[in-house]
């Protein structure tokens, strides 16, 4: 004897998979997001590292001071 389904039984399977399909791209794109925004963070932090040590080099105090701010800001806001 060959099991048919019903089409409802059928139209419930795939909900299922379209479900567990949507929940991994979720978990995907938080995760893609994760990454950006650690790169981006990474890329700041490197910017402003490499502005204040020419600031010292150059020993402009202003321009160290307000990047040692941004730089602060950055830490405690990000991490």
């Amino acid at each position: 004897m060959e099991s048919k389904k019903s089409y409802t039984e059928m139209m419930k399977a795939a909900a299922a998979i379209n479900r567990k399909k949507s929940a991994e791209r979720s978990v995907m794109e938080i995760y893609i997001d994760m990454v950006l925004h650690e790169s981006i963070l990474m890329t700041q932090k490197t910017k402003l590292l490499t502005d204040i040590d020419a600031a010292l080099d150059t020993k402009d105090k202003v321009l160290f001071m307000k990047l040692t701010k941004e730089l602060n800001e950055l830490n405690i806001s990000c991490g």
